[in-house]
């Protein structure tokens, strides 16, 4: 199924996490930083939700592929938009979350 949507800026900020190297670690990063929330949508890849202020370097810092205590390598890119053909679950998974209230997180 097809899916677009353009983010608007009080929404929260999604981000995919692909080319992961050592992608248990990472898994196992991405459960720790709850009110975050990630998607696995393949080997190595997620998508993550978070608030709209969070940056890449943030993110990789959380999951282990930033400057210190790095446990994996891998690519994190912000989408400010997207546009592809997936299942259905993951486009409402999008919708859903880049809406949620994500409550608060503690400092990198």
């Amino acid at each position: 199924m097809a899916g677009r949507i353009e983010l608007m800026a009080n929404l929260n900020a999604l981000f995919a996490v692909f080319a992961v190297t050592n992608p248990e670690a990472v898994e196992q990063r991405l459960q720790g930083i709850a009110p975050w929330l990630s998607l696995n949508v393949g080997t190595g890849e997620w998508l993550v939700i978070a608030p709209s202020a969070t940056t890449t370097k943030e993110l990789c810092e959380r999951i282990g592929l930033g400057i210190s205590a790095p446990v994996t390598s891998g690519i994190v890119v912000r989408a400010e938009g997207y546009f592809g053909r997936a299942s259905s679950s993951i486009w409402e998974w999008i919708a859903t979350k880049t809406g949620a209230d994500l409550g608060t997180t503690t400092p990198v």
